[in-house]
């Protein structure tokens, strides 16, 4: 977690869930400057206070009321507005329509998109919150798998343009290991761990520009379990 005390703004349609998430980031040392239960509420309170990063459901509106994704379109929207923003996603879909937009957005702040059943503790939540603040990209390996499944350039042709380490690493991210379980097997740390999922996905074409994020982590894994 950062050294400051970040600023925060919480989106939720519900009040009770807005209120929670207020109490539990205020505990872990973050400053809830605002919070909306609708899109355009969201914009207005994240522009007002400029905040360090928004948290926000992937919906924030009744899906027969449109497709469902107004709080992604909101964080986007955001993202390009503010680009050192720090946007957290948490949807209960790995929809990888849903995700996509996120990671292409040209903001240069941290990037998080989290399925709300894969956060199983308080502490797991915060981590991912704070490392979002300090300008990481953290995304539920699910989503990466998904994401890579349903690249149009994630074919024949871009999986040849990986090395043999990198198809492996991708291999093992697919299946499911957690990011622990493959540094141990094939890495020495983290850093080069993480320089490698950064190229696997230049490679795939899964991004068309990484360059402008502020740290060299273009994807930090969840820990699964």
């Amino acid at each position: 977690m950062p050294s400051y005390e970040p600023s925060v703004v919480v989106a939720d349609e519900s009040p009770l869930l807005r209120a929670g998430l207020t109490t539990l980031l205020a505990r872990g040392g973050y400053q809830v400057v605002g919070d909306a239960g609708d899109a355009e509420a969201l914009i207005q309170a994240a522009t007002d206070t400029l905040p360090t990063l928004v948290i926000t459901d992937a919906r924030l509106g009744p899906v027969e009321e449109g497709p469902g994704d107004e709080g992604i379109r909101a964080a986007v929207r955001l993202h390009e507005k503010v680009p050192e923003m720090g946007i957290v996603v948490l949807a209960d879909s790995l929809d990888t329509a849903y995700a996509a937009p996120v990671f292409a957005s040209a903001g240069t702040g941290g990037l998080g998109y989290l399925r709300k059943s894969r956060v199983r503790t308080i502490p797991h939540f915060l981590d991912v919150v704070g490392r979002v603040a300090s300008g990481e990209v953290v995304v539920d390996p699910e989503v990466i798998t998904r994401m890579v499944a349903a690249s149009p350039d994630a074919d024949a042709e871009a999986m040849a343009r990986l090395t043999m380490r990198q198809s492996e690493v991708l291999g093992l991210v697919q299946a499911g290991f957690p990011e622990r379980a493959i540094i141990s097997r094939l890495f020495s740390g983290r850093r080069q761990f993480e320089r490698c999922l950064s190229e696997i996905f230049l490679a795939l074409g899964l991004s068309g520009d990484i360059e402008h994020r502020r740290t060299p982590t273009l994807l930090t894994h969840l820990a699964s379990g």
